[in-house]
């Protein structure tokens, strides 16, 4: 079994990889689909400090702290 990690582009969130994630899962993969803050659903945590730092922290933490 593999672990997917599924990162959206500019404009999009999680969500754009649920039918990927579908078909992944449905294949016994760990799938996870991270938001990245200040986009998406979580467009209202944007702030002057939101960069690229913060957007590896969100998927860095999926490792350290898991989907939840």
């Amino acid at each position: 079994m593999a672990t997917f990690v599924l990162v959206h582009g500019a404009w999009q969130g999680g969500w754009c990889w649920a039918r990927v994630a579908a078909l992944l899962r449905r294949e016994g993969q760990d799938v996870f689909t991270p938001t990245l803050t200040g986009l998406g659903e979580r467009a209202h945590l944007v702030s002057d400090e939101t960069d690229l730092a913060t957007h590896i922290e969100d998927v860095s933490g999926i490792s350290t702290f898991g989907p939840d």
